[in-house]
């Protein structure tokens, strides 16, 4: 998906919102000012050695001077990873940090940094930790990883549902991680943590999705693990628009239906608990659900219930297009208890 909505931030303002419209990635560029954040991110690290100052001096040029991805080497993913794991050091150096590499995130070029972090997978294993992280640490993860959508290349890394291990004991994968984030942050209190946790579950719901495409009239669902079809990424289009009375019906991962039903909670929560919501995040909730219904109609009828949530009663009447995806979703949802 090329398509993107970049959000500008008003002077003077906490944030802004800008309407979603044709299923456009929602990007953060005017949220960040890399040379403040440099500026602020070189009087806290006040004691580096000659190999951590070239670092800095790499990232700047990349960051401030527009220099190649060439600069991004195993050398500086090192000193990022080491801020980022000591938490004994100033909060205020990771949060500058990772709003760096929110900005970064926004060059295409970028992705070949996030590759270079699938050994040791220090930004992931930070970003897992976004429940004890302070709250604007959690904003700069949240704002990195919707940026991360910018390219196609920063988005498969975002959405890769392998699972690595965590640690001796537990195993993850970068979109559980990305759920998370994503979760903690449309439920908080805070308006901004809400604005990005809505923006990051709308960018994952509307990625196109990897589902074998399987043929009604040779195959049931309990013949799947006896034969062979392939994997590939579906278009959206093709996935709404499919219907009960189709040929063909699509099947997703296992930890993309996971993620799907995670987030869904997420923002039925969110909407049971905010009294009046801005109508953007609404509208994201909503086209995020709708395409969450499409994959698990079943489990999301599980989490309204479980949620205990009233969507006539507290969705209907935000806006034309509210009304439009809850006309949809409520169709979908009837039609799968039939």
């Amino acid at each position: 998906m090329n398509d993107k909505t970049v959000i500008n931030m008003d002077k003077g303002k906490t944030f802004s919102r800008q309407n979603s419209s044709a299923d456009q990635v929602i990007l953060y560029h005017d949220a960040l000012n890399s040379r403040t954040d440099f500026n602020q991110l070189e009087k806290l690290l006040q004691n580096l050695d000659e190999k951590e100052r070239n670092c800095l001096k790499d990232l700047k040029k990349y960051l401030l001077q527009k220099e190649g991805a060439w600069l991004l080497d195993q050398q500086l993913l090192d000193f990022v990873s080491g801020l980022l794991e000591h938490r004994s050091l100033n909060p205020d150096i990771r949060v500058k940090m990772v709003r760096l590499l929110a900005a970064g995130a926004e060059r295409q070029d970028f992705s070949t940094f996030l590759q270079m972090d699938r050994k040791n997978r220090s930004l992931l294993k930070y970003s897992n930790l976004f429940d004890e992280l302070s709250v604007e640490e959690q904003k700069a993860v949240a704002l990195f990883l919707c940026n991360a959508f910018s390219s196609t290349k920063g988005s498969e890394w975002v959405m890769y549902g392998s699972p690595w291990s965590l640690d001796a004991d537990h195993e993850t994968s970068n979109v559980r991680i990305a759920a998370k984030v994503a979760g903690f942050s449309m439920v908080s209190y805070t308006p901004s943590l809400q604005e990005y946790g809505s923006a990051l579950i709308y960018n994952i719901a509307l990625k196109e999705t990897k589902a074998l495409l399987v043929p009604k009239n040779k195959y049931t669902e309990e013949d799947l693990p006896t034969v062979q079809l392939p994997y590939s990424s579906v278009p959206n289009q093709d996935i709404m628009n499919s219907t009960d009375s189709s040929a063909t019906q699509f099947v997703t991962l296992k930890v993309y239906n996971d993620v799907a039903a995670e987030l869904s909670m997420a923002v039925l929560k969110y909407i049971k608990k905010t009294k009046s919501p801005p109508e953007e995040i609404l509208y994201r909730c909503m086209r995020s659900l709708v395409k969450f219904a499409h994959i698990i109609p079943s489990d999301i009828m599980s989490c309204v219930a479980m949620v205990q949530v009233d969507l006539d009663e507290l969705v209907v009447g935000h806006s034309d297009r509210v009304d439009a995806e809850m006309a949809t979703l409520r169709s979908k949802l009837v039609k799968s208890k039939q």
